[in-house]
């Protein structure tokens, strides 16, 4: 078997910030770029260094520490890029502070709790002519670039409808983990909209969006969202939302997801075109099936997870290179999230909530048939309430709206 060819320039020298839950998957990502001879982790920001799974082998290693950003850039190391998996209430500030100290930045999604903070990291990279990307994997992925072209050629026809659900289930243990899950605040009064619109299945909402934007790295707009939020677990914040986007490109965009099911089911999607239907499942390919009945196999968007680390180390090393997925297209999703935030979120009826036991330290709280209730919805491209589901209520439509400089939401 033969090895991989190793890089031919010096490796990026990256400070990753956050080692523990998702930021240990770029842990891994990098030792594999390590391994290639692209890459270095050169420093660490983490104030619970004890706690993170990598971290016995890492202290092997000697690279430098520090538990805060504060910390890192009153005693500097030489780094290219950092890469930004912390809380979302600290995107902006870190993000915004790597950028005035001219280091690249590559910050995991999604870009920020508001609008207001999105644009003033768009303002500071420009300011600094850095490089920012958000980390939404599926917008750096072969497999979405290439289906993004042909619906810009037109080789799909207009687009009609676009449509995702996502039943993932999270019991107490995932709501308990810090102090900020399921909240629309964190402790300090910063806003962080946590719900899976916002965090576990924010990028299958961003991937509609950002497939239907008018260039290669630019997403769709929304104006307007007609919505339903509920809650079944004992949260501030909804577990379950149905939504259906209005965009100014004129393709609606429909997005189902929950955390209260007691099956994991999807990601699935449904895109429909003049000439064709694009289909995904889970771990499968995305497949498009033309009227004629000619296929297209477009391949697994989870395939390689490298690529958006790649793509900023591409970057580097040419500037001239353009961005994949920086504030541009990242904005759309947030500025979904925040009209979400104007719909009441109402509990759902007790009599049809259960509870099982997934561990000793871990209690899941589930809609009965839920899974199946997304799926129907789906299908028949309706919200809960048009579905009359028992528990369902009357939808609410907000106006996603540039009301200030803030590019706030209003409602209708």
């Amino acid at each position: 078997m033969n090895n991989p060819p190793k890089a031919t320039h010096p490796p990026i020298k990256i400070l990753l910030i956050g080692i523990g839950g998702y930021g240990n998957r770029y842990v891994e990502e990098i030792q594999e770029l390590e391994a290639l001879g692209e890459a270095c982790l050169s420093a660490i920001v983490e104030p619970s260094l004890q706690a993170a799974p990598s971290w016995p082998v890492l202290e092997q290693r000697g690279i430098p520490t520090f538990a805060s950003l504060d910390e890192f850039i009153q005693n500097p190391v030489k780094v290219d890029l950092a890469i930004v998996v912390s809380p979302i209430s600290y995107h902006a500030d870190q993000t915004c502070t790597l950028l005035d100290a001219n280091i690249h930045v590559l910050c995991e999604k999604p870009i920020a709790a508001t609008v207001s903070d999105a644009l003033r990291m768009q303002e500071t990279r420009d300011r600094s002519g850095c490089i920012l990307e958000i980390g939404y994997q599926w917008s750096f992925s072969d497999t979405i670039q290439n289906l993004k072209k042909d619906i810009l050629s037109g080789d799909l026809g207009t687009a009609e409808k676009l449509l995702t659900r996502v039943c993932w289930p999270r019991g107490s243990r995932y709501f308990g983990r810090n102090n900020w899950a399921g909240k629309n605040y964190n402790l300090q009064g910063e806003p962080v909209y946590d719900s899976p619109v916002n965090n576990a299945t924010a990028h299958y909402l961003h991937n509609m969006l950002f497939v239907l934007g008018s260039e290669q790295n630019l997403s769709a707009t929304p104006f307007a969202v007609t919505a339903e939020c509920y809650r079944a677990n004992q949260i501030e914040n909804y577990d379950t939302a149905c939504c259906r986007f209005e965009t100014q490109e004129g393709t609606d965009v429909y997005f189902y997801t929950t955390h209260a099911c007691e099956n994991a089911d999807g990601p699935c999607f449904m895109y429909l075109f003049e000439n064709a239907k694009v289909e995904y499942r889970s771990g499968g390919n995305i497949i498009a099936t033309f009227k004629n009945g000619v296929t297209r196999d477009y391949g697994n968007p989870d395939h390689n997870s490298l690529q958006k680390i790649n793509h900023c180390i591409r970057r580097i090393q040419n500037p001239a290179l353009l961005p994949c997925c920086s504030v541009e297209p990242s904005i759309a999703h947030t500025k979904c999230v925040q009209a979400l935030q104007n719909i009441q979120v109402e509990n759902i009826d007790p009599l049809y909530i259960r509870k099982k036991r997934n561990s000793p330290v871990d209690t899941l709280t589930y809609v009965t048939d839920m899974e199946l209730l997304i799926k129907r919805a789906f299908e028949a491209h309706e919200l809960f309430s048009e579905q009359q589901v028992e528990w369902a209520k009357p939808a609410q439509r907000i106006d996603i709206s540039v009301t200030d400089a803030t590019m706030g939401t209003s409602i209708l």
